[in-house]
């Protein structure tokens, strides 16, 4: 959150103000769980929870043996609340490259879950190591694909692993044909990559187990930046717009054109705050310079998981510039989606038939409503 030289035009109280917003709403928040919590209210208040848990699949008296699993591409008016109320993470908006898919189980009608797949962050550490350099912006937009949202209706996904089935899905040839489709020559998809959604907060991950199909490759450590409800940042965003935006960025503080608007236009923010902070008070200043670094944002490490798609040579390929062609390798056909599909009924047929012997089958929807964050039934970190 760098600091620039600006004219300053927040009066002392208003500076003061602001300051108290931010430092009051981080420190209300006990545990990451709280956070989660807020920012999930926010997100579900103005969805229509029956319209949209109607589409949720739940019978759980059919087995993974008799579904008849079908992509549709759907589009963002049906995907942001459909998977709103089903995703523990806030679902929050993202620019450039992207796909989204329903899962859905044919003879019932009813969705299984629901994946968007995005453009990647243009470098990572493991995946740096993976490849043995930091690639070029061109070789990610053009061979890369993330598993953005990766999220099973529950109780399918403990019922059935429906949390792998979705995974398989999203490294299938179908994905990158449909990339091809939407995008054009341009497009080249030959590596999958996607993170664990808690990292160490929670020891398990639905990529695990799915060897030859997606690999683990390294742990990554990364700020988990807690973003303020809107409820406490929108009159700070209105008043900075109103005293800093500018008319060619349609009234924002920052560019919206680049990647990252929002996060840009916070850190602005910060950044205007902290320059008036300076100028009224450097103790005050340096007090809250210490508070953005330790209350804004938690520490976590997530497992980075990538796929080849089952060529042979996807690093030789784009390490080279595209020289060295692709070559598909001897797990090529395993990423065919009738494939998957199978291999990942065989997994779940003995799953969902334990569970059952052992009176374990979980027959209640999960969805996100007021009342299930508000009473804690449904464990928001899973």
């Amino acid at each position: 959150m760098a600091q620039n030289t600006i004219e300053l035009k927040l009066s002392e109280e208003e500076t003061f103000e602001i300051r108290d917003r931010f430092i009051n709403f981080y420190k209300s928040l006990e545990t990451i769980q709280d956070y989660f919590l807020e920012r999930k209210k926010e997100k579900i208040t103005n969805i229509d929870q029956d319209k949209y848990t109607e589409l949720m699949f739940n019978d759980v008296d059919m087995e993974p043996k008799d579904m008849d699993i079908e992509l549709e591409v759907i589009e963002g008016k049906l995907f942001n609340p459909a998977t709103q109320i089903v995703t523990s993470l806030p679902l929050e908006s993202q620019i450039g490259r992207q796909i989204m898919y329903g899962i859905k189980e044919k003879n019932s009608g009813k969705y299984l879950g629901f994946l968007r797949m995005a453009s990647p962050v243009l470098t990572i550490k493991p995946r740096n190591e993976f490849f043995g350099e930091t690639l070029q912006a061109t070789s990610v937009n053009r061979h890369m694909i993330n598993g953005a949202i990766i999220v099973p209706v529950q109780p399918f996904g403990y019922n059935c692993l429906g949390g792998k089935l979705l995974s398989l899905i999203a490294c299938s040839h179908q994905v990158r044909n449909d990339l091809k489709e939407k995008y054009g020559e341009k497009i080249e998809t030959c590596f999958f990559e996607t993170t664990s959604l808690y990292g160490d907060i929670k020891g398990v991950s639905q990529y695990d187990g799915l060897k030859p199909f997606i690999r683990y490759q390294a742990m990554t450590e990364s700020d988990l930046f807690l973003f303020p409800t809107e409820e406490i940042y929108n009159p700070i965003r209105r008043k900075m717009r109103e005293l800093y935006g500018k008319e060619e960025w349609n009234g924002n503080t920052v560019d919206p054109k680049p990647s990252g608007p929002k996060m840009r236009e916070f850190n602005k923010a910060i950044s205007i705050l902290k320059n008036h902070l300076k100028h009224y008070d450097e103790e005050a200043y340096k007090e809250f310079n210490t508070f953005t670094k330790t209350s804004m944002k938690a520490k976590t490490k997530k497992r980075y998981y990538y796929s080849d798609f089952g060529f042979g040579n996807v690093k030789e390929h784009i390490n080279s510039g595209g020289e060295i062609p692709l070559a598909e390798g001897q797990n090529f056909h395993k990423h065919d989606l009738s494939y998957m599909i199978e291999w990942w009924k065989n997994k779940a047929q003995k799953r969902y038939l334990k569970l059952k012997e052992e009176g374990r089958l979980r027959t209640k929807l999960e969805v996100y409503t007021e009342e299930t964050i508000n009473n804690k039934e449904i464990d928001m970190v899973r």
